[in-house]
C-alpha cells in the first residue's frame, strides 16, 4: 500500500513538472525543482552556506581582496571610535594610500558609476557646492578637513564596492564605529544612507521583506508606534504598503507601553520608538517597548536619527539618560544621522542592525536583467562617495574626546535655556504672521485630510517656476 502511494506521488510530481516544461520550458521547470528541493529539511541551510562560501571566494578575486577581512568567513573585530581624534595629516595620508588603489575613471577602464570629467567645469561645480552646502556645525578646521574628503571622492559612486574598495572600507568602518558607539558588538551590520528618512525607509523595507519570508500568511503588515514617532515612518509605510497603528502618548509610561501591546495584532511585523522623538526631544521608554516587542517575537527599531550621535556623550557627561540602544536586548536596529551631531556634511546616516541576518533583508537583488546581476543596499541608484568619505573623516578626526567636548558645550547651552524658560512668567503668544501663523491656523482645523491637502498645495506652489 505504501509503495503504491509513493508511486502515485511520483506520478503526480512528474505530471506537474511535465506541465511546467510544456508551458514554460526547461529553465522554468528547473526553477520549480530547485524551489521544491529547498523545502527539504536541511537543504535550505546547506544552500545558504554554499552561497556564502562562494561569495567569499569571489570577493577574494577582486580588488576588495586587499581590504582587511575581505571574503572572511568568520567574525572580525569591530572598528571603534578612536579615543582621541586622529590628526589631519594622518587622515590625509590614509586617504592618499586608499586612493592609490582606486580605479581612475579617467583611464577609460570604468564604463559606469563615474561620468564627470576632471576639468574647469568640475572645479566650478566644487566652488558652487561650497557656496551652498550646509556647514557641519563644528570648528573651521574640522569643516575644512571634512570638505577635503568630500571633494576628493565627489566623482565616485559607491553603488559598486568592487570599483571603489576604499569607499567600501570607509562605509564598513563608519557603520562599525557607530554600532559600537551604540553598544553593539562585532555581529552588528548595516549601511550608510542619504539621511534619516532613508534610514527609516530601509528599516521598514527590511522588516516587511523579513515578514514576507518568515510569515508569508501576513498579507496586510502593520507597524505599531507612538503618535510622536517621526512621519518618515508613515512615509515608508505609504511607499511599501504597510499600515501604521499610532498609539497616543501620555505621561504614564507603564500605561503607554501597555497600550502599545494592546495595539498589536496578528498582522504586526514591527514595533518602533524614538531616542529622542523629534516633537519634544523626549527619549521613549525603549527598554520597556523593546522588551514587550521581543516577548511577542517582534523586531524593534529605534529611530535615533536625532540623538544617536549625542545621547552616548550626554550620558558620559553624567546626565541621566534611559537605556535606549543595543543594551536593550529587544532592539534589533537603530538609525543615527552622522550629518547631525556627528558633524559631517549632508547627507549621511547609518542604519545598523543587531546582526547580518537582519541586514540581508535590506538588500535588493535582481537576477533576470540582461545587463547582468543587479543588487543595491539603498533606495538610490547613486551612492555619493564624497558623503561616505566625509562621514569617515568626521568620526575619525573627532573621536570620543571630540564628541564629548562638543556635547558638553551643547548641554551647557541647553541648561541655560531651561533656566531661562523656567523664569518666564507669562506664556509666549503665537505670532500671527509668516509661517508660524499658517501652521497655527492649519493646526486648528480638525480634519487632517484638509491639512494634508493644504500641505500638497503648499509644496506644489513653492516649486512652481517663478
Amino acid at each position: 500500500m505504501l509503495a503504491l502511494l509513493e508511486h502515485a506521488v511520483l506520478a503526480v510530481v512528474f505530471l506537474m513538472l511535465l506541465g511546467v516544461y510544456l508551458k514554460a520550458g526547461t529553465r522554468e521547470m528547473l526553477r520549480v525543482v530547485v524551489i521544491a528541493t529547498k523545502q527539504i529539511p536541511g537543504v535550505s541551510g546547506l544552500v545558504a552556506s554554499t552561497l556564502k562560501s562562494e561569495a567569499a571566494s569571489f570577493i577574494r578575486t577582486t580588488k576588495l581582496a586587499s581590504s582587511p577581512s575581505a571574503g572572511a568567513s568568520s567574525q572580525v573585530a569591530a572598528v571603534t571610535l578612536p579615543e582621541q581624534g586622529i590628526p589631519k595629516e594622518e587622515l590625509l595620508r590614509q586617504m592618499k594610500e586608499m586612493q592609490e588603489k582606486e580605479t581612475d575613471h579617467m583611464d577609460g577602464k570604468v564604463f559606469a558609476y563615474a561620468y564627470t570629467l576632471t576639468d574647469d567645469h568640475f572645479e566650478l561645480q566644487k566652488d558652487v557646492y561650497e557656496m551652498f552646502s550646509e556647514k557641519t556645525g563644528h570648528s573651521p578646521e574640522h569643516e575644512s578637513l571634512v570638505k577635503t574628503f568630500q571633494r576628493s571622492f565627489l566623482h565616485e559612486n559607491a553603488l559598486n564596492p568592487m570599483v571603489y574598495p576604499s569607499l567600501r572600507r570607509m562605509e564598513t568602518e563608519v557603520v562599525s564605529m557607530t554600532s559600537t558607539m551604540l553598544h553593539g558588538d562585532g555581529s552588528c551590520a548595516g549601511f550608510l544612507t542619504s539621511g534619516g528618512t532613508e534610514s527609516v525607509l530601509m528599516a521598514v523595507k527590511t522588516y516587511r521583506d523579513r515578514a514576507q519570508k518568515l510569515a508569508p500568511w501576513i498579507t496586510k503588515p502593520e507597524i505599531v508606534v507612538p503618535t510622536t514617532h517621526h512621519p518618515a515612518l508613515d512615509k515608508a509605510a505609504h511607499y511599501f504598503g504597510l499600515k501604521v497603528i499610532h498609539v497616543p502618548v501620555t505621561s504614564d509610561l507603564v500605561a503607554d507601553v501597555k497600550a502599545m501591546e494592546q495595539a498589536l495584532t496578528p498582522n504586526t511585523v514591527l514595533v518602533s520608538c524614538s531616542a529622542p522623538q523629534f516633537c519634544h526631544g523626549i527619549v521613549d521608554p525603549v527598554l520597556e517597548v523593546s522588551n514587550m516587542a521581543a516577548k511577542h517575537g517582534l523586531p524593534c527599531h529605534v529611530d535615533a536619527c536625532f540623538g544617536g550621535f549625542m545621547l552616548p556623550w550626554v550620558e558620559k557627561l553624567g546626565y541621566e539618560v534611559p537605556v535606549w540602544d543595543f543594551r536593550c536586548p529587544g532592539v534589533t536596529s537603530i538609525s543615527a544621522d552622522v550629518h547631525k551631531y556627528g558633524y559631517s556634511v549632508k547627507g549621511a546616516s547609518v542604519i545598523t542592525y543587531r546582526s547580518e541576518e537582519y541586514r540581508k533583508f535590506q538588500i535588493y537583488s535582481y537576477g533576470s536583467w540582461p545587463g547582468g546581476l543587479y543588487g543595491s543596499p539603498s533606495m538610490a541608484g547613486t551612492r555619493p562617495g564624497g558623503n561616505i568619505a566625509a562621514a569617515w573623516a568626521a568620526m575619525k578626526s573627532l573621536g570620543e574626546q571630540g564628541y564629548t567636548q562638543r556635547a558638553r558645550i551643547l548641554m551647557d547651552i541647553t541648561d541655560r535655556l531651561k533656566e531661562g524658560i523656567a523664569g518666564i512668567q507669562k506664556n509666549p503668544q503665537l505670532s500671527k504672521q509668516g509661517t508660524a501663523g499658517i501652521y497655527g491656523m492649519m493646526a486648528a482645523i480638525p480634519d487632517t485630510v484638509i491639512i494634508e491637502d493644504f500641505i500638497k498645495e503648499f509644496f506644489s506652489e513653492v516649486y512652481k517656476l517663478q
